[in-house]
């Protein structure tokens, strides 16, 4: 556990009344960076927490992580973490092991929460750490939920955009500000929803899954038959699977991989279908090969 940080970001008394009316054991936002998108090939290189506790005060945690892996240009470019920023950081077990303490069994929170989530899943089964049971949810599924057909609704429901949209002032990409951030804007929408829209469930709004449903490590393997997904995912190059489910079935059809992440039902190819540019989930277990050539059939 580490002392809470100087923030440009602070919580209101509002929101932190809210914040417990619906969750009085506390909650916990948290924000990772990593070396990329897929938990299976990429690296954590930052942890950020904040929670709040059942008496009202916050705290956060902070780390940078040494990846031991480089890290790619193009993702220098969002975080700015470069390999010498992190080269006499700690390797992740540590870390890990201490967020794992800091947010206990309180549920979690975080933007688009299911990448973040992943990586944590990942490092948990890595390492043998006990599997809390927190409940995971997504701060930008409840604003969608929100605020879609709202006349004043912010213009896309990115963690800046929705920042922008209240006023906050905070640096994006910047592990801690962006997990205030995160809860600060759950806050809001909790605010709204109790105005609007308390004839709706709350965990259908924006709650995603229990961390616990994640149980067995090896579910979250890549087979073998699939190894080369791991070099198409990670260069974002195009390519074929041949899918037992959808419209094609056992036909190649073309994709642009994005992420491998693990979820309670097995491991999930996230993915850019070739034909519709529409993004895509598809069951890994479903996926009968992969290929860099073949002909493209609609997904």
């Amino acid at each position: 556990m580490q002392e809470r940080k100087d923030s440009k970001l602070d919580f209101t008394d509002e929101e932190i009344k809210v914040l417990l009316e619906f969750f009085p054991d506390g909650i916990c936002a948290f924000d990772l960076e990593m070396t990329g998108l897929s938990p299976l090939f990429d690296k954590i290189i930052e942890i950020a927490g904040c929670r709040i506790l059942p008496d009202g005060t916050w705290d956060t945690y902070h780390t940078l992580v040494n990846p031991l892996i480089p890290i790619p240009e193009h993702t220098i470019e969002f975080h700015k973490l470069t390999n010498e920023d992190l080269r006499d950081q700690p390797t992740l077990k540590k870390p890990l092991s201490d967020f794992v303490e800091f947010y206990g069994n309180m549920p979690l929170l975080a933007h688009n929460v299911m990448f973040d989530a992943s990586f944590l899943i990942r490092g948990i089964h890595e390492y043998h750490f006990p599997i809390s049971l927190s409940s995971i949810y997504d701060s930008c599924r409840m604003a969608r939920a929100i605020y879609k057909k709202v006349d004043s609704a912010p213009k896309n429901f990115k963690l800046s955009t929705l920042v922008e949209y209240y006023g906050f002032e905070f640096s994006h990409h910047v592990a801690l500000d962006d997990a205030i951030a995160c809860l600060k804007i759950y806050a809001r929408c909790l605010i709204e929803y109790k105005e609007k829209h308390s004839e709706k469930n709350l965990k259908v709004l924006s709650f995603l899954f229990k961390l616990n449903s994640f149980k067995k490590a090896e579910d979250y393997i890549l087979p073998n038959k699939l190894k080369d997904l791991k070099e198409f995912v990670q260069s974002r190059t195009g390519c074929y699977i041949k899918y037992k489910g959808g419209s094609a079935k056992g036909k190649l059809r073309p994709i642009k991989p994005i992420s491998v992440l693990p979820m309670p039902q097995g491991l999930i190819l996230y993915a850019e279908c070739g034909n519709s540019k529409m993004n895509k989930y598809f069951q890994v277990k479903k996926i009968q090969a992969v290929s860099l050539e073949g002909p493209g059939e609609d997904c």
